[in-house]
Formats: C-alpha cells, structure tokens, sequence
C-alpha cells in the first residue's frame, strides 16, 4: 500500500506505543484488507514466533477468566499483573469485558465505577487499518451498564457515561453523555460534595 510506513519499522513504533514510550493516545496502521497479517495482533504468528504466540495465549485466557470472576478486587489485582494502571477504589462490576489482547493500554483512575455490561475495547481490526488506542478512565468517572468504550478514549475526571452509550470520542470532565454514538446530555455545571 503506497504511503505507509514499512511493516519493520511500524512493528517497532507499535511497540514503543504500547510500552508507553510514545505520545499519541491511538495507534493506526493502513491495511490493504482486514485479512492482511502484519503482526500487530498478538494472535498471529509474527516476528516473535510460536512463543511469543503462546505467551499471549496465557495472558489473554487469565485477562478473560478474571473477568468472569464476581469479585471486583480479583478482576483489578489480575489486570494490573498483566499490565493495566488501575488506582484505588475502582469497582468492576459482573459481566464487564476488558480487550484481554492489550491490558497494558487500559488506565484507570482513583474511584472509578464500571458498570454491568459495560465493554472496554483497546483496539480494532477495520477493513482497511488496524487500530490500536489508550482508554484513560479520569478520577471518579461513572461508566454505566452495557456502555462501549473505544480505543484511544479519554473519559474526563467525574465523567459520567449514560447506560447503553457508545462513546467514541473523548468526555469531557464533569459531563454526562449517552446515546449512540455518545453526545454530551448533560455538562456539570459545580463540583459534588464530597462524602464523609
């Protein structure tokens, strides 16, 4: 495909990228099909071979497994082995599902609820690119039930995500959004009180 980087040295950024040694919130690499091998996806067999193939086997099945586990503390001590950031006080509810391929993309702050059904994607197979994005959940965020999360999302501090909503593009803090795609329903307009 005329105009993208070499398959060698887009590896390397992309490496760079989920090491967090890059800037950019979202990784993209042109294809020319969804079908195209290029290694990106740590389910196919690439540059690092039938080990590095296996190894990921083993952390996408515990990554799924603890998500199926009721207890919220599992789920977070699991996730933060396998890479995530994930702060004090998070709350993940039953049925969440967090992208196992990537966890190392995923932050997640202090006092975050994730909600029943809630769905957190780290990247994307498109027909014509492979999308790879940080999803950053601020301090004291709310994502309701059965919510979508995109790659490359900033959820704002004390953002609000309505149950349901398909949030592709950043929240900004204090707002409530829903719908699909998401919209701001509400900015907030003072800061809530603190409890306690």
């Amino acid at each position: 495909m005329e105009g993208r980087k070499p398959l060698g040295e887009a590896l390397k950024e992309f490496d760079e990228f989920r090491k967090g040694k890059s800037d950019g919130k979202v990784f993209i690499y042109p294809l020319n099909h969804h079908t195209e091998r290029t290694g990106f996806c740590p389910c196919q067999v690439g540059e690092g071979g039938v080990l590095r193939l296996i190894l990921w086997q083993a952390r996408y099945v515990i990554g799924a497994v603890a998500l199926l586990l009721p207890w919220s503390s599992v789920k977070v001590s699991l996730f933060r082995a396998l890479g995530a950031r994930i702060g004090r006080n998070v709350y993940i509810s039953s049925n969440v599902w967090i992208d196992p391929t990537l966890p190392e993309l995923l932050t997640i702050e202090d006092n975050v609820l994730v909600g029943a059904g809630a769905r957190i994607a780290l990247h994307e197979l498109c027909i014509d690119k492979y999308v790879a994005g940080r999803v950053i959940i601020r301090e004291g965020a709310n994502i309701g039930g059965f919510s979508l999360i995109a790659p490359g999302v900033e959820i704002g501090r004390r953002g609000s995500v309505a149950g349901g909503a398909v949030v592709a593009r950043d929240v900004p803090p204090g707002a409530t959004v829903g719908g699909n795609p998401a919209r701001i329903l509400k900015p907030r307009t003072r800061e809530p009180e603190p409890q306690g």
